[in-house]
């Protein structure tokens, strides 16, 4: 799980799981805890129709069988947060429910994600008052979330926990929107680099470099973003494509004709130019 220090030993620890990102959640914490304590979020409140995506508090400890699963073999999910809390796990789950409906300052509501962990990442680190720290921890005196890419922890703390309930919804304010954004991009390019390493890690070498060159990844991102290529989907074939023929593989006659066939619709003209480029690539392997 790599290291993980600045939890206090003698508080609860607590894992907050989002179900969006693990199949069957429910299934897997009965079937890696014993007797868990723990709750789907979504349930006995407006969102039960969507149990199935809710996320999940658990209390368990940092050693268990459930969080080895969270930080090792689904750390590139990004789906889990470490909550640290002296106060009943009732507590802590009444405090999160009450943060699943936001309001936004057009005074619309919406399900707020707040447990995805690099929104709530950027949502704490944003917070230069700590008031919005206070209001979003609420009783938990730390939240400690893993890069998805890298396996590092970092701890986000509230030095003011309290268990008073809320009764006010919580107002998303142009910098939590803001901080959302940068946590969709943040996420997004994780996403990227996790797919360039474990297919063209060659992308990632550079002789003047020790270790990977991830500022490839920017100059990557920019280059599709260049044709036109904005979501991730389309980056990551933009990607596969320079994996494939390297890094002119827009000056191929044969590339250049499938874009200009399909220049109408740039993401349908990356999706035949990557087949176009596995499939030369591999002729080439074949052929020696």
């Amino acid at each position: 799980m790599g290291n993980l220090a600045g939890l206090a030993e003698e508080s609860k620890t607590f894992l907050l799981i989002d179900g969006a990102k693990v199949k069957d959640l429910a299934q897997a914490i009965y079937r890696e805890e014993a007797n868990p304590r723990c709750d789907a979020l979504y349930r006995g409140t407006e969102l039960a129709d969507l149990l199935e995506v809710s996320p999940w508090l658990v209390e368990t400890h940092l050693n268990s069988a459930l969080a080895r699963k969270c930080f090792e073999e689904w750390k590139q999910l990004g789906a889990a947060i470490v909550l640290q809390a002296d106060c009943p796990f009732e507590d802590v789950l009444d405090h999160l429910r009450g943060l699943l409906i936001a309001r936004l300052a057009t005074g619309e509501e919406v399900i707020f994600r707040f447990y995805d962990p690099e929104i709530a990442r950027h949502l704490l680190k944003r917070d230069s008052s700590g008031k919005g720290v206070r209001r979003f921890m609420g009783p938990c005196s730390v939240f400690a979330i893993q890069d998805r890419r890298s396996g590092e922890w970092e701890c986000l703390y509230n030095h003011q926990p309290s268990d008073e309930s809320q009764q006010e919804v919580f107002t998303v304010h142009k910098e939590h929107q803001v901080a959302m954004e940068r946590a969709a991009e943040r996420t997004a390019r994780s996403k990227l680099e996790i797919h360039t390493a474990k297919y063209f890690p060659h992308l990632l070498h550079h002789p003047d470099t020790t270790g990977q060159a991830w500022g490839v990844i920017s100059d990557l991102v920019s280059q599709a973003r260049g044709r036109g290529l904005y979501s991730t989907r389309d980056i990551a074939l933009y990607i596969n494509t320079i994996g494939w023929l390297g890094h002119h593989a827009f000056e191929d006659s044969d590339v250049q004709s499938l874009w200009r066939e399909n220049s109408a619709s740039p993401a349908k003209a990356i999706v035949r130019i990557a087949e176009f480029a596995e499939k030369k690539s591999k002729e080439g392997l074949a052929h020696g």
